[in-house]
């Protein structure tokens, strides 16, 4: 029921609830929930509302509220303050169905609706491509993911030809602040991909926007850090770990029947034949310079001999390229693949027993399996060995590394072409990634050979020897 008096020593009373007190008519409109307030910080009355969500155009942050818009009535009158409010609120309204237009306006063109062509499109093309469902994972991260995701970005939301420079400059200090928390780096790998996403949402935009410019993005530095890798006597204690841990089955597994045998059991992933699978891994890996990838594609009938020499052929390659022929650097490789290819002489090389998902090898437990089991073996034979951020790729580190370090002139064209094309990578990816730090700890060795040893200059002055201190110290 409507009071005809307002509540003594209110605070903050509802207008509708007390229209008869404040002498506001019955036929006019405004929202039922429009407030009137004192503050402590003001003699006037003020009023507040608070739209329905689905009224109010205003971005909200993910985790906080919605406040009520504020209005000063400029008077102490409640009677005078309600009208005052009325008039407010309802300019108020009108203003939010303009805003809400316009959003509305902005939001046809916006990077939302060229993400949803871009992602239904490449979601056809790829459907029956491998690793499908990884790329999709993926590729929606880069757009929903909380924070970072571009859908969270607010300018995401506007006409593409309001987005300006100082967005992506605000986006990429956002990428690199979390960069800098989780790693210490300047998260120059998610800026890349992101910024490659946004340049083809562009390109979609350029027919609805012919002439527009587009704004640039803040440049990107890359932080080279020498990678983790193992060195050659690390190496070696590694394997010999491996081998000690599989009960020495590796040196005697020369038949399929044999390799069956092995004890096995899917409760516990550290038992004899998974040791010797991750031996053939770390060799294959070793000998062929192969990627995390290839380990849960990898199978026998892609190793192929010729008058002693290994070939691999890479029968599924990376981005659907055409097969891809590696060999081995080093001879005795020879000696471990006349083992391999006995007891496995057909199918799949690394766990042959783990389910591969059709078409999408990739969300096999392969790779779970190595990098676990590679830390098992390591806290074994290498427990000093910093096992933060050791994964399978480490071991692919090491086979260049050590390579390189063994044969300088791999390092040197045209050899390091060819070398590089070998292990499916780059000659500059090779100078970046390992010979840059090869030739700095070689210079930093050959200094410290030449330059003489600082003469001892501590005695002769004062204190002519190490006796005279503790004599003094005797006194």
């Amino acid at each position: 029921m409507v009071g005809k008096s307002l509540p003594a020593k209110w605070k903050r009373i509802n207008v509708h609830d007390n229209r008869a007190a404040l002498g506001v008519g019955a036929r006019i409109s405004y929202p039922n929930n429009l407030y009137l307030k004192k503050q402590t910080n003001s003699p006037n009355l003020f009023a507040d509302w608070l739209p329905h969500e689905e009224d109010d155009p205003r971005e909200v942050p993910k985790g906080k509220k919605r406040r009520a818009f504020s209005y000063s009535t400029g008077t102490e009158n409640p009677r005078n303050a309600a009208q005052s409010a009325i008039a407010w609120v309802v300019e108020k309204q009108k203003e939010l169905v303009e805003n809400k237009d316009q959003l509305v306006e902005k939001k046809e063109n916006s990077l939302s609706k060229y993400w949803v062509e871009y992602y239904q499109r490449e979601c056809r093309t790829r459907l029956n491509r491998r690793n499908f469902k990884r790329w999709k994972r993926e590729e929606l991260l880069k757009w929903e993911a909380e924070e970072y995701g571009i859908k969270n970005q607010k300018w995401s939301h506007f006409s593409v030809d309001l987005i300006g420079r100082s967005d992506f400059d605000d986006y990429f200090a956002l990428l690199e602040g979390r960069a800098k928390k989780a790693n210490g780096g300047n998260g120059s790998g998610m800026k890349a991909q992101q910024k490659t996403l946004i340049n083809k949402l562009f390109v979609l935009a350029e027919r609805d926007f012919l002439g527009h410019s587009f704004p640039s993005f803040p440049p990107i530095s890359k932080q080279k850090k020498q990678v983790r890798h193992l060195t050659n006597d690390e190496w070696k204690i590694l394997i010999r770990t491996v081998f000690e841990l599989g009960e020495g089955k590796e040196a005697i597994t020369w038949s399929p029947q044999e390799y069956d045998q092995l004890y096995w059991t899917p409760n516990n992933r550290l038992n004899v034949r998974n040791w010797v699978d991750l031996w053939d891994a770390l060799n294959l890996q070793w000998y062929f310079y192969l990627r995390a990838e290839d380990m849960y594609r990898l199978k026998s009938e892609w190793f192929k001999e010729d008058d002693g020499v290994w070939f691999c052929d890479l029968e599924t390659t990376k981005k659907d390229r055409p097969i891809h022929r590696t060999t081995h650097y080093r001879a005795d490789a020879a000696k471990f693949m006349k083992r391999l290819k006995k007891r496995k002489n057909s199918g799949y090389l690394i766990f042959p027993h783990l389910e591969r998902p059709e078409d999408n090898e990739g969300e096999s437990h392969v790779l779970e399996t190595l990098n676990y089991l590679l830390k098992e073996a390591m806290k074994v034979g290498l427990p000093e060995f910093p096992l933060d951020g050791l994964v399978w790729t480490t071991i692919r580190h090491t086979a260049f590394r050590l390579t390189l370090e063994e044969v300088p002139s791999l390092g040197i064209p045209p050899e390091i072409n060819a070398f590089a094309d070998n292990g499916h990578t780059s000659a500059q990816q090779l100078r970046e990634t390992y010979l840059r730090f090869i030739e700095l700890e070689r210079t930093a060795t050959k200094a410290r050979l030449k330059i003489a040893p600082s003469r001892e200059v501590r005695w002769g002055g004062k204190y002519k020897s190490r006796k005279d201190l503790q004599d003094k110290n005797k006194q």
